[in-house]
């Protein structure tokens, strides 16, 4: 039995490498981080409603007052979206990397390489017409 959940296991993990690497390309390791992160948003979603109902019961057993309640509640809440932030600030950061290491371009990477080839397009353009006004006749070439 452990040796077929392990296999299971490794065909998991091969399927996850072959997503990522497959001819989706960034497609296909866009699906996987948002099936992690949604995963995430599942997991505290539950644990919110697990603390209101456990703060809802420490008001009814007379453990805490309404407002008392209502802060921790608050409290939670706040540094829930707070390790939410740096969760996906650490996801954003490994999936840079990622797509560094499987040689893939990001937006930010074509938009610069946009920026540039319009930059060169310009200056390619300035070079004719200079070209242009030196020619004897005015037809470069």
């Amino acid at each position: 039995m452990n040796g077929t959940s392990e296999e299971k296991r490794e065909e998991e993990a091969a399927e996850s490498r072959s997503d990522i690497r497959g001819g989706a390309g960034q497609q296909g390791v866009r699906d996987l981080m948002e099936r992690v992160f949604l995963a995430g948003i599942g997991a505290a979603a539950l644990t919110k409603d697990r603390i209101q109902e456990l703060v809802d019961d420490l008001v009814k057993r007379g453990h805490l007052d309404a407002e008392e309640g209502r802060e921790v509640v608050e409290r939670l809440g706040e540094r829930s979206r707070e390790e939410a932030r740096a969760a996906l600030k650490k996801a954003d950061t490994s999936l840079q990397g990622l797509y560094r290491d499987l040689g893939l371009a990001t937006r930010r990477d074509l938009e610069d390489m946009d920026l540039r080839l319009r930059q060169l397009e310009l200056r390619v353009q300035l070079l004719e017409r200079a070209a242009d006004e030196q020619s004897p006749s005015g037809i470069s070439g």
